[in-house]
């Protein structure tokens, strides 16, 4: 496994400020383009639309819809930011229990099912960082929990007990990751989203408001607004986008990247001891 992967450095803390910056760049690109449509909407006398109080309604149903994609997606990202955490905890109290056998069963061979846990913590936090096929990582798992599963058989029931809910715990765990990533937050809601955004910055557009500077300003601060908002939602919908180069709003993967080496670590002393 390539040392890069698993450096706690490197991500999530390497790239977003840069992620940020281009963020902000496409908004600023694409209200230079609304900005300068305004313009020649303006020189070429095209304003046919008056403001009006439905307009103000229209302005305040896209800003109900954004809210209501907003809440739900925090849900599910307020959820994610838990899920690091838990996976590294389970991988470190698997490890601290194979390790506790010896204290046991002086004589019990444990070095080979250490070097699995590392192996798979390695898998898993390169399955996080790249979004790897799920099906490779499931099946280490499989190799991973036939292991343990052997050296159950050493420890009493109750112990035993605890292997298997640590094993299930990260199995949960992966396939939550997987579900959050392959599944978007009410397709029809988004389409809706968009489409209503892209009206309103036209019916802006092409709206008659004097004096002209103050529509520029009106405009480039309302447009701003939606298509920010709009974007940061379809960000944060996937809290495991660190692979994907426009995402910026991912979890926190520092709490895997600190158990992969601290397993390594046991890995290598189960090896030499």
């Amino acid at each position: 496994m390539n040392a890069r992967a698993i450096d706690p450095a490197n991500e999530p803390d390497r790239r977003p400020l840069l992620r940020r910056v281009w963020f902000f760049g496409r908004v600023g690109l694409v209200l230079l383009a609304i900005e300068a449509c305004r313009v020649l909407v303006h020189q070429e006398h095209w304003e046919v639309l008056t403001p009006n109080p439905l307009f103000s309604a229209l302005v305040a149903s896209e800003v109900f819809l954004l809210g209501f994609l907003l809440n739900g997606v925090l849900t599910d990202y307020k959820e994610s930011e838990k899920l690091p955490g838990d996976l590294a905890a389970a991988l470190e109290c698997l490890a601290l229990e194979v390790q506790g056998i010896r204290l046991l069963r002086p004589e019990a061979e444990v070095q080979g099912t250490l070097a699995l846990l590392a192996g798979f913590s390695e898998a898993l936090l390169a399955w996080m960082q790249e979004a790897g096929p799920t099906l490779e990582l499931l099946e280490r798992l499989n190799e991973l929990q036939l292991a343990i599963e052997q050296l159950g058989c050493l420890y009493p029931a109750p112990l035993q007990a605890r292997l298997l809910l640590e094993l299930a715990n990260i199995r949960r765990g992966v396939q939550r990751i997987d579900v959050i990533r392959s599944t978007t937050f009410v397709p029809s809601v988004y389409g809706i989203a968009y489409i209503g955004t892209g009206v309103l910055t036209v019916g802006l557009v092409l709206s008659r408001i004097e004096p002209f500077a103050e529509s520029l300003f009106f405009i480039g601060v309302i447009s701003l607004l939606l298509i920010k908002l709009l974007l940061l939602i379809t960000d944060l919908d996937n809290p495991f986008g660190a692979s994907q180069a426009l995402s910026v709003e991912n979890v926190s993967l520092r709490p895997v990247a600190d158990a992969v080496q601290r397993l390594q670590r046991a890995a290598e002393q189960g090896s030499t001891g």
